[in-house]
């Protein structure tokens, strides 16, 4: 009696939810697209090109909308249309015709499902809602438009169709069996699975229902080819294991094989194994077949094209009265993203170098100030140190010297004369990270050292060292300013009568000596570009 209440009561259809109106809104420099209804359901939305298109599938809802047509023209979003399918009446499909390519994000809210559109700050517009619109096209009447993408079955889908259930202390074999005939697929319990469970699900797609049930029960399952097995993870893993080994080679295109070893060897059951093949740019993988699956969609994921990034620098020597006057923004203001996502250190003043203090800022484009450092060149007031390029692949450093390698002859502990070479100039690492919306977050050390002459000349080389590091995120193509390493010159000029002058003793009341003091400034420009094509 017990069990007949209990699937009785176990499995409902859900009633669906209603999807009553449809509302575009601005958000800051974006549009929102809310979804709204009555009850949740479930969404899943992908992009097209030709033109572009955001299309989202609304699985387990209903809506007044079907079969409408609107005219829209407004943030960035040409018209939109709402369709039903007769074969799936559980399905709403909304398209939304883009004016160009966004990328776009989404959420829930509730009962709502949300779509961000980055615009990126279009004209301003006022709300727009589907409910109160008039429709530029009513399809009702006429023949059902053919899907954009086909839609697959039920039974096939990631999720499944929404369910509802109610139960208390039911039996776990009960309910897998419900759900078996429920989804129409078939459900295979290990020996061990028993137990009750109690448990209230409101419209949960019916595989998102079974991990819930299985997990708050303490088994798993595994889904092969027309069948899903459930028992404890460690039965399911000894099944797997059971099973004959075979070998695979997992030809890698672009990732280090050295790199991809220690993420394969994780999924490794005992019985497997796995060996790099450097001259194949491979990786040998002896296992079972369930775990040669697993495998194959990881290098699947992770064997991707890497992008990278052209980084020009150029290191410029100049009077330091003159950087103010480049129209470089010495203040976070210059870090021009959508997101603001920055760990500088900057001051309005230039520091002495040595004391590690740095300014940092950007300028929108290098040619802006690269005319005016030209004519500074001519007059003498400024003078390129070095001007390198180089490529850099995303999340890998690259690193750049410009200076001099010299040598100073010291004795080792056996008293022997050894050579010592050290390097002094400007030394760079970058590290370029691309996001989602191509801009380029840069991890920048640089470093300016001078040797200190007369020291050298002494054989005890004093080195001065100023080093700035920074994390900062730019657009595509704009530079990024580093000064503050600013080191005072002297200058001395001799002028008196020829030969008197250079008498002994009696030379110094012929000759004139002046002294010119000048403080030269670093200025390090940095323009991160993404490579295509």
């Amino acid at each position: 009696m017990r069990n007949a209440v209990v699937l009785a009561l176990l499995i409902s259809l859900a009633s669906g939810a209603v999807i009553s109106d449809i509302v575009i809104t601005p958000e800051d420099v974006n549009t929102k697209v809310i979804i709204k209804a009555d009850a949740p359901f479930v969404a899943n939305s992908f992009a097209l090109k030709d033109p572009s298109r955001i299309v989202i599938d609304c699985s387990g809802a209903s809506s007044p909308l079907v079969g409408k047509k609107f005219a829209v023209n407004r943030g960035g979003i040409k018209q939109m249309s709402v369709t039903g399918f007769t074969e799936q009446p559980d399905l709403v499909r909304v398209v939304t015709t883009l004016d160009q390519d966004y990328s776009f994000l989404t959420s829930t809210e509730g009962n709502d499902f949300v779509l961000t559109l980055l615009s990126g700050g279009l004209n301003p517009f006022t709300e727009w809602q589907a409910g109160a619109a008039a429709p530029a096209a009513t399809m009702a009447g006429e023949e059902p438009q053919p899907p954009i993408l086909p839609t697959p079955k039920p039974t096939s889908t990631v999720t499944g169709r929404p369910i509802s259930c109610d139960f208390e202390d039911a039996d776990i074999l009960t309910i897998l069996r419900a759900l078996s005939e429920y989804a129409g697929v078939n459900i295979v319990a290990g020996k061990d699975v028993s137990g009750t469970v109690t448990v209230r699900l409101h419209n949960v797609p019916w595989r998102k229902a079974l991990e819930i049930i299985l997990r708050a029960s303490g088994y798993a399952y595994r889904e092969d080819p027309g069948v899903i097995r459930v028992d404890t993870a460690e039965n399911l893993d000894k099944q797997d294991y059971d099973l004959p080994v075979s070998a695979k080679i997992y030809k890698l295109e672009f990732a280090d094989p050295t790199r991809m070893l220690d993420k394969i060897t994780a999924m490794l059951s005992p019985k497997g194994k796995a060996n790099v093949d450097i001259r194949t740019n491979s990786i040998v993988v002896t296992e079972v077949a369930p775990i040669h699956d697993r495998i194959t969609q990881l290098v699947k994921l992770l064997d991707t094209p890497t992008p990278q990034v052209e980084i020009m620098v150029r290191v410029v020597d100049m009077d330091a009265t003159i950087t103010r006057s480049l129209g470089i923004q010495w203040t976070l203001q210059g870090l021009e993203s959508r997101i603001l996502r920055a760990d500088v250190q900057a001051n309005p003043t230039p520091q002495v170098a040595g004391f590690g203090v740095f300014n940092i800022g950007t300028v929108p484009s290098f040619a802006q100030v690269s005319a005016t450092i030209n004519m500074l060149e001519e007059t003498g007031k400024a003078n390129t140190v070095s001007a390198p390029r180089v490529s850099a692949i995303d999340n890998e450093p690259a690193s750049v010297l410009g200076g001099q390698r010299f040598g100073i002859p010291t004795l080792d502990i056996s008293g022997n004369t050894v050579i010592q070479f050290y390097e002094v100039g400007t030394k760079l690492e970058v590290t370029p990270h691309i996001n989602s919306l191509e801009e380029i977050t840069m991890d920048i050390h640089a470093e300016v050292s001078e040797l200190d002459r007369a020291s050298a000349l002494a054989g005890r080389p004093i080195i001065t060292t100023s080093e700035a590091e920074s994390k900062v995120l730019v657009a595509d193509g704009n530079t990024v300013v580093i000064g503050g390493f600013i080191r005072r010159r002297e200058t001395k000029q001799v002028r008196g009568i020829p030969i008197l002058k250079s008498i002994p003793i009696l030379g110094a009341l012929f000759r004139e000596t002046t002294t010119a003091v000048e403080d030269r400034e670093l200025l390090i420009f940095i323009t991160p570009t993404i490579i295509r094509g």
